[in-house]
């Protein structure tokens, strides 16, 4: 396990233990720590340049930390499994942003990392993807707090006359991995046969 006092005497007075301790933390509790976000800077900083001690302590919980340099986040992944079930809304709307993610890398479409799509293109997604109706705009804003909370995707304001756009966050890639997007599809239909069968049940 990591020494954090004896890293932290590394540092010259710089940083004391809590701050190793409470960079940690803010991994642990929001999977990815992007060094341009606000407060992010410092911990980001800690973490990459002790990549190793860092990742002893996340590996007695059986996940892995990786570094984007070009994208400045780190991230932790479980090994095992995709971590705690979405809801079935927020599972949908995770696949559909990882989908535009890919396609809008594939158009070199990237701002600083950040792929961008508006409420109009979302809704023609979710009836072309999904075959379903787009969430009322409360429900996508917490749908997409939701995800922000693990560095997939984030609000911001928009240029028509939307009420605001999703940035989608380059960790995204490493969040919903092979693994993962396979266990969130799984998941996704298990839970909507399971609803449905549940309202047959009701109907019976």
């Amino acid at each position: 396990m990591a020494n954090w006092e004896r890293v932290a005497a590394q540092s010259n007075g710089l940083y004391e233990e809590q701050d190793y301790q409470q960079a940690a933390y803010r991994l642990m509790m929001e999977q990815v720590i992007y060094a341009g976000d606000r407060g992010g800077r410092v911990p980001y900083e800690l973490v990459t340049r002790h990549l190793g001690p860092f990742r002893d302590v996340f590996d007695q919980f059986g996940m892995t930390i990786t570094h984007n340099p070009h994208h400045g986040y780190v991230v932790t992944i479980p090994r095992h499994a995709f971590g705690a079930r979405m809801r079935l809304e927020e599972t949908r709307l995770a696949l559909l942003l990882r989908r535009v993610y890919d396609d809008r890398i594939n158009a070199v479409d990237i701002v600083e990392g950040e792929a961008f799509v508006t409420l109009e293109e979302l809704e023609q997604l979710y009836k072309d993807v999904l075959g379903r109706q787009l969430p009322d705009r409360s429900e996508m804003r917490d749908l997409v707090r939701s995800l922000k909370r693990n560095g997939m995707a984030r609000e911001v304001d928009a240029a028509d006359d939307q009420p605001f756009q999703i940035a989608i966050r380059p960790a995204i890639t490493d969040i919903l991995g092979e693994t993962a997007l396979l266990q969130l599809a799984a998941y996704g239909v298990d839970a909507e046969d399971s609803g449905n069968q549940e309202e047959g049940n009701e109907a019976a």
